[in-house]
């Protein structure tokens, strides 16, 4: 128990300082240090040193000092009023005055609290780690676009996520192919389903009916009554009761749609939602990412944190065997059942994946603690129990007479003649007695049926399946889209199958998107059956933006221009392991003619847009008319264009309609710039006025910077002339004279084209010529034949020189002798470096066989830096040296041979040299040849 320690109960007087005992000497006080006060130790930290044993035990022998203790010497504001506690009568005699008195009160001193934190002694380091991973949320929202890094991470992320959701599904696929998990769900099959399965067999021509057996003579006499009255109104024959035996009946339809109604149904019913599915989040911050990795490692089994996991083919199969789990689980047993039964069926799954965009759908919702807190703590268990005290309470009640209904007497009986069965204490004639429409009604005040338990739902805002099932059916040889859990749907026509497209405000609050669509079959292989579900079956429609489009490669020719393009199909390339066309799994003709029909991409319907109600729209994208307006930079109208018609624009605001000249399309035509035709080979006639003038666009600082300048000096905006092919013309240079080539002002000439070189020269396009033409004093000129532009520069691409056309041959024989030398000195720079890679090769083996014969073979059971990969003994590694010491004969150096120790000591790049007395014997016969 912890030490009382005593309380100033009562005000005393300010100025008064009397002893708090009678008897005792007065001790001095030590001026030096002041003593220890209640006040002290309360007001003091919870720490070990201000509440160890020693201030303690200072503390009440300080209790008991004279007048001059601290205690005594506070004023009336230290101290707090307190409420009287009951204390025992005092006499008179033992104290003078009641303001003399002071009475104590015993109070529990605080807890010792030790703290877990040890104490720190010494340096305190600290390791800061700079996190490298790059955060795939936009940080700055709408202030700032993402770089290009982070855009070729996105998308990296991207393709990532929809290979593993490929592969996850692959997988899937392969367990529903499982004989034990198909023999289970045929087995849940009631008698009922087997009836329509048989009847969906018969009408599809796969089995013969069973032969009908005979007729009673009671019962044929009925029937032919029947059939006689029916003759009076409608008689077609007996060749048209029944069609002949194999063949399809389609009265009704397709048999597969009645047989695709009953299934669902019942499905639906049979299987039971106990877990959410699959769900696209969104990118997160790193931090919260790091919480929810640490969690699952935790609490990996927390579905309704973390969603549904099965992991393995046993777990897939007790799903199946319970028939429940998450509605992803639910259509994909459905699809197994199929296959079971003896149907063609695919897996279809509608990927989600993490987006490659940049907008606020892509990034995860904020994350809410309370509402993870609730979702922990609710379970289903819960409205189980109050339903069971619900239904207690009714069963006290007694029922009146409105909860008596006379109209289910009969279900009432059924349900008392199903609790008598059970029952092993009734018989017969007591049950028979009972069975009557009045006791029912009183059974059914004792021991009423108890309402249904409420079951959770999951994903409510999840409105479109990304599980269903392509059956193929035997008679049309087309593919069924079937939805059993979500949905419910039946595609039997084309509206039905392009409800399976997610769109709406609560789709895209989902973040549910329409991006690949996969069909998996049975045999492992895989189909891209997108276009099916798309509204009117044209592409990109609802995919775009979501998923991968098709990339145009450039392709370079041997001058680093682009000589084409190439497309690629990203999403092409990564379904090339999953589809079919191999010799295990061949195209069939249902896939031909599958591809050949629904998934077709088909061309974009054109609006008839009736005259008179044309919109801007409509002129920016026609292919005949034109408005002024819509013109690019580089196009302009030709000058004798006359408009065919005015359009009149609805102007906003009540203001008046503007009209607009509409010319044809045909008069619109391509102009350039006077440099552009250049670089072509043309250049503006004489005297051309530009058809159309337009702002400079500089593409080097150098320009950029004269643009500035000139329009500081003049103040206006310079603009650049831009001309048509007509009124420009080819650039013929004048002939060259006495061999000298024109050049211009930075000592070369453009050579854009062929035609551009002048009459009279020729052009050498080999390296090495301008050195033979300056060796032999030809005049020439670097050819120019294109630029490239990088870093805000225009750097020229030279190819050649051009010279008098009479020092052609001189200069090209130079050129081969040049060529020739260039050629033998390669081949003897590559002589040397094969000789010098050979010599070291040779002195290496050579080292090596003088330290055989010095040091002896060394071979596995001999420990080399402490690893020796047997356990051999020493001796045996003596035995063995020895052995080899005899028989030296071989590798290099015949048996008999003996070297010759030569007086003089070389060096060599190997070995260090020493002195000859300090080394004589550590050299142990080894020679050192010099080369």
């Amino acid at each position: 128990m912890p030490p009382h320690v005593p309380r100033k109960r009562l005000r005393g007087s300010p100025g008064r300082e009397e002893s708090k005992s009678g008897t005792g000497a007065e001790k001095p006080v030590k001026p030096s240090k002041r003593k220890a006060t209640l006040y002290d130790d309360l007001d003091a930290n919870a720490t070990a040193t201000s509440l160890s044993a020693k201030t303690s035990v200072e503390f009440f022998q300080s209790l008991q000092d004279d007048s001059e203790s601290s205690l005594s010497s506070l004023s009336d504001e230290d101290f707090e009023d307190l409420p009287l506690a009951k204390r025992p009568k005092v006499s008179p005699d033992n104290c003078e005055d009641d303001e003399e008195d002071v009475e104590f009160e015993d109070v529990e001193a605080p807890a010792q609290v030790t703290s877990s934190v040890p104490a720190v002694s010494g340096d305190l380091e600290l390791t800061l780690n700079k996190d490298s991973r790059l955060s795939l949320t936009n940080v700055f929202g709408d202030k700032k676009g993402p770089s290009k890094r982070e855009r070729k991470v996105r998308n990296a992320t991207h393709c990532l996520h929809v290979l593993s959701l490929l592969w996850h599904n692959a997988v899937r696929n392969s367990w529903l192919c499982d004989p034990e998990v198909q023999g289970i769900l045929i087995s849940h099959l009631p008698p009922k389903m087997w009836d329509e399965v048989d009847r969906w067999r018969q009408k599809s021509g796969l089995v013969k009916p069973p032969p009908q057996p005979k007729l009673s003579a009671s019962k044929a006499r009925s029937r032919a009554k029947g059939e006689r009255k029916e003759k009076d109104s409608r008689d077609w024959g007996d060749a048209a009761k029944r069609l002949e035996e194999g063949r399809v009946d389609m009265s009704h339809g397709d048999p597969l749609f009645r047989l695709m109604q009953s299934l669902t149904s019942w499905w639906k019913q049979r299987f039971k939602i106990t877990a959410p599915g699959l769900r696209k989040w969104g990118y997160m911050a790193l931090e919260r990412l790091d919480r929810l990795t640490k969690a699952y490692k935790d609490e990996h089994t927390d579905y309704n944190r973390f969603g549904e996991r099965v992991a393995s083919l046993e777990e897939f199969r007790q799903c199946a065997l319970k028939c429940e789990g998450s509605r992803d689980v639910g259509a994909q047993l459905f699809t197994g059942l199929l296959r079971g039964i003896g149907l063609d069926a695919r897996m279809v799954a509608s990927l989600q994946p993490l987006g490659f965009g940049w907008n606020r759908l892509e990034d995860a919702n904020p994350e809410d603690e309370s509402t993870q807190r609730n979702a922990q703590s609710t379970s289903p268990a819960k409205p189980a129990k109050s339903t069971a005290k619900d239904a207690s309470k009714n069963m006290k009640k007694p029922m009146g007479k409105s909860s008596a209904i006379p109209s289910k007497r009969r279900q009432s009986s059924r349900n008392l003649a199903a609790v008598d069965t059970i029952s092993d204490d009734t018989d017969d004639l007591e049950r028979e007695y009972k069975d009557t429409d009045d006791e029912s009604v009183v059974e059914m005040q004792i021991t009423p049926k108890k309402p249904p338990t409420p079951t959770r739902k999951f994903d409510p805002g999840l409105e479109y399946p990304h599980y269903w099932t392509e059956v193929l059916s035997p008679v049309t040889n087309r593919y069924l889209s079937v939805d059993p859990i979500v949905k419910n749907l039946i595609a039997t026509n084309r509206e039905i199958t392009e409800a399976f497209e997610p769109r709406g405000q609560k789709a895209d609050k989902a973040r549910q998107v329409m991006a690949y669509i996969i069909g998996y079959s049975a045999d492992g292989t895989a189909k891209d059956v997108t276009i099916r579900y798309l509204k009117r079956q044209v592409l990109p429609g609802r995919t775009k933006g979501v998923r991968m489009p098709i990339e145009k490669v450039p392709i370079y020719n041997h001058l680093g221009k682009v000589k084409r393009y190439e497309e690629f199909d990203w999403f092409k390339s990564a379904m090339s392991g999953y589809r079919r066309g191999t010799k295990a799994n061949p195209i069939t003709e249902i896939d031909d003619d599958e591809d050949a029909t629904d998934l077709k991409p088909a061309a974009p319907e054109k609006k008839q847009v009736k005259e008179g109600e044309e919109t801007l729209q409509f002129y920016k994208q026609s292919k005949e008319f034109v408005l002024e307006r819509h013109l690019r930079r580089e196009e302009a109208l030709r000058r004798d264009a006359l408009p065919v018609k005015k359009f009149k624009n609805k102007a906003k605001g009540g203001k008046a309609e503007e009209e607009e000249d509409v010319y044809l399309r045909s008069d619109v035509l391509q102009v350039k710039s006077a440099e552009t035709w250049h670089k072509q080979g043309r250049a503006p006639l004489v005297g051309e006025q530009p058809l159309k003038r337009v702002p400079y666009r500089a593409a080097t600082t150098n320009r950029r910077r004269e643009i500035l300048e000139a329009e500081a000096a003049t103040g206006q905006k310079v603009l650049q002339g831009l001309y048509s092919y007509d009124q420009t013309d080819w650039i013929i240079p004048p002939p060259i004279q006495d061999g000298i080539i024109p050049k211009n002002e930075y000592g070369n000439i453009d050579l854009f084209v062929e035609h551009m070189l002048p009459e009279g020269a020729a052009h050498v396009p080999f390296r090495g010529a301008m050195k033979v033409c300056k060796r032999l004093k030809i005049d020439y000129a670097e050819a120019v034949v294109d630029f490239e532009f990088g870093h805000r520069m225009a750097v020229p691409v030279i190819q050649g020189v051009v010279i008098a056309e009479e020092h052609h041959d001189e200069v090209m024989i130079e050129l081969e002798k040049d060529e020739a030398e260039r050629k033998r000195k390669e081949d003897e720079k590559r002589r040397k470096a094969a000789l010098g890679q050979w010599r070291k090769f040779i002195m290496g083996l050579r080292i090596v066989e003088r330290i055989r014969q010095e040091y002896g073979e060394i071979d596995e059971s001999v420990s080399v830096f402490g690893h020796s990969k047997s356990a051999a003994s020493k001796d045996h590694v003596h035995v063995a040296t020895a052995a080899q010491d005899e028989d030296m004969g071989g590798g290099f150096l015949p048996q008999g041979y003996e070297e010759e120790h030569e007086e003089q000591h070389h060096t060599s790049s190997f070995f260090p040299v020493g002195d000859d007395e300090n080394d004589a014997g550590d050299d142990a016969g080894l020679t050192i040849e010099h080369h």
